[in-house]
């Protein structure tokens, strides 16, 4: 009777580590998004003049390098 309660105990314990797994690879950290799609972003915030052509430039040119470092890496 007494191994009983230890199978059952061991068990559970499998099932919570099985539900922790699943979770875990269901839930994967969210990506960065692509490089095109924060230029188009740029882009729009240009062109409702929320960003100075400087300013716009200046992203640009950071998410271009980004990009390099990335396909490089």
């Amino acid at each position: 009777m007494f191994w009983l309660f230890f199978v059952l105990i061991a068990l559970v314990v499998v099932l919570l580590i099985l539900c922790l797994v699943l979770f875990f690879i269901r839930h994967k950290p969210h990506q960065l998004p692509a490089p095109h799609h924060e230029a188009q972003l740029l882009k729009e915030r240009f062109s409702r003049g929320e960003l100075s052509e400087d300013e716009f430039c200046k992203r640009i040119k950071e998410l271009e390098q980004k990009s390099t470092l990335r396909k490089n890496g």
